[in-house]
């Protein structure tokens, strides 16, 4: 099966306003009455009789230039096409992630340690892991190790500090035995991937993309995309639409391309998205065309103009706003910040609750975003007030804005998603509230911040765990207690425990 991320994809290019064409209509045809107006023919005909003027009119020698009949046509086109708003790519909601969630999967077979592939096969998968790893900064991903059998290293996190350790320790001698079952990793990942509201990306670290069953790894990952990364030299044989690992940092990019393309998609499939005007970029063209249109001693007035307006501003920035407030209106000044990313800023400036609250949101000030989203009487409002009350932490307010999306749009994935996550927490925190009113009915005979220390204690009793005993029922718990480890003693107890098989009930 070919793999759908590496099929070109077509940009979508399309106006959003296309009325807007419509008045190219009158600017072609005042364009053709100029140019027949400019016409000697037409200009000397009422005076001069036409058997005659054929003979009168003298015709220069051609000479480079451009009319400028020619030059406000094409800026007034541009202009016009600017505002139809032509667009080819998506805009995704400001509360939907935008990096895509990764879980990957490192083959240690026995056949990891060949060294065709310098330092090693498996020293240049990690290298590849770990260059990933730095270009998703901020991503969730997850690490998976499979064998003859696939265990959970490490689940989705935006840590990549926390996996790099357990990557580094991963060796094949870890595994509990040999074997390259990929189809058991693949299903892992998916089952680590199902609780995401959206789609995420199984990448496969692996030497054997070729011999591969690639159909079966496909309908194990579900409805998340399939990539493989293949650390075999070159000339080996490659698995179709697999990336060969390279000596440069090429092979990252094209992952990286492929998992967020395939992510955007999703994410506009599952929560909606809306199209970016990208007219803007023909201003650039027009302002260009409009530098022409300068004569003799203009230039010269437009500098003096602009210096003496610079020059008469207050020195303090503060008290400068009201030049800016000639020129933009509230909300254009906070889109400015906004994009620069001085959210705080375009929090103050933004007259529409809806950025307002979006700006305060992104500047961690969730109670102002909380407020500025209350006045926005939409299902987007709503959402959003949700998503502010959930970071207060007032679980009952951003259950009731989740229900009222919900009440409006049953179908809602993302609240959906969100009020499950509010709901659960409420249910912890009280859980936990009742926990300590049973555990703890009277108040403590302790003052506050006061602290009591056992003259008697003694070191705490260190135990041992033996190999023996990695597959007993209380093992786990055991080692879990055992401080003094490394990552990798880790991983193999871990590896040990999961393979092998649950003990026997005894017979009643």
């Amino acid at each position: 099966m070919p793999d759908a991320a590496a099929i070109p994809l077509q940009i979508p290019l399309h106006l959003l306003r296309p009325q807007w064409l419509v008045a190219l209509v009158p600017v072609v045809a005042i364009l053709l009455l100029v140019l027949w107006r400019q016409r000697a023919e037409t200009q000397w005909g009422g005076v001069i009789s036409s058997h005659l003027l054929k003979y009168l009119i003298v015709r220069p020698d051609r000479r480079w230039g451009i009319n400028p009949a020619w030059l406000v046509a094409t800026g007034m086109t541009l202009g016009i096409v600017a505002l139809s708003g032509p667009t080819w790519r998506r805009e995704l909601p400001p509360f939907v992630e935008d990096k895509a969630p990764l879980m990957i999967a490192l083959a240690l077979s026995s056949s990891m340690t060949e060294t065709d592939v310098a330092p090693s096969r498996l020293e240049r998968a990690k290298q590849k892991i770990h260059d990933l790893l730095a270009a998703r900064a901020g991503a969730r991903m997850g690490l998976i190790a499979y064998a003859a059998t696939s265990h959970l290293v490490m689940p989705l996190t935006d840590d990549r500090g926390v996996i790099e350790p357990f990557l580094a320790a991963l060796a094949p001698r870890l595994m509990p035995s040999d074997g390259r079952n990929a189809l058991a990793a693949v299903a892992l990942a998916a089952q680590s991937l199902a609780s995401e509201p959206v789609a995420g990306t199984i990448l496969v670290v692996t030497d054997d993309s070729a011999s591969t069953a690639e159909p079966a790894l496909r309908q194990a990952a579900g409805r998340n995309n399939l990539l493989m990364l293949d650390v075999m030299p070159m000339g080996a044989p490659l698995a179709s639409g697999a990336v060969r690992v390279s000596v440069d940092g090429s092979d990252i990019r094209m992952l990286e391309r492929r998992i967020e393309t395939r992510y955007q998609a999703a994410q506009g499939d599952t929560f909606g998205s809306q199209w970016l005007d990208e007219g803007y970029w023909l201003l650039f063209p027009v302002a260009l065309l409009a530098l022409l249109w300068f004569r003799r001693g203009t230039t010269v007035a437009w500098m003096l103009a602009f210096f003496l307006a610079f020059h008469a501003l207050p020195a303090n920035a503060q008290d400068a706003s009201w030049f800016r407030n000639l020129w933009l209106t509230p909300d254009q000044q906070g889109r400015l910040a906004f994009d620069r990313g001085d959210y705080a800023a375009a929090a103050k400036l933004f007259a529409d609750p809806m950025w307002r609250g979006l700006a305060a949101y992104r500047a961690y000030d969730f109670l102002e975003a909380a407020k500025a989203f209350a006045e926005v009487d939409t299902i987007e409002g709503k959402f959003a007030l949700g998503n502010a009350q959930a970071q207060n932490h007032a679980y009952e307010k951003a259950i009731k804005a989740y229900d009222d999306v919900l009440k409006a749009q049953p179908q809602h994935l993302a609240a959906k998603t969100n009020r499950a996550i509010v709901a659960a927490a409420l249910k912890a925190r009280e859980e936990k509230r009742r926990k300590q009113e049973q555990d703890d009915p009277a108040p403590p005979d302790e003052k506050a911040d006061e602290m009591r220390v056992d003259p008697d204690q003694k070191g705490g009793k260190r135990i041992q765990v033996k190999p023996e005993d990695v597959t007993t029922p209380g093992a786990a718990e055991a080692w879990m207690r055992q401080v003094q480890t490394t990552p990798a003693d880790f991983l193999k107890l871990k590896f040990a425990i999961q393979a092998a098989p649950p003990p026997k009930r005894p017979l009643p």
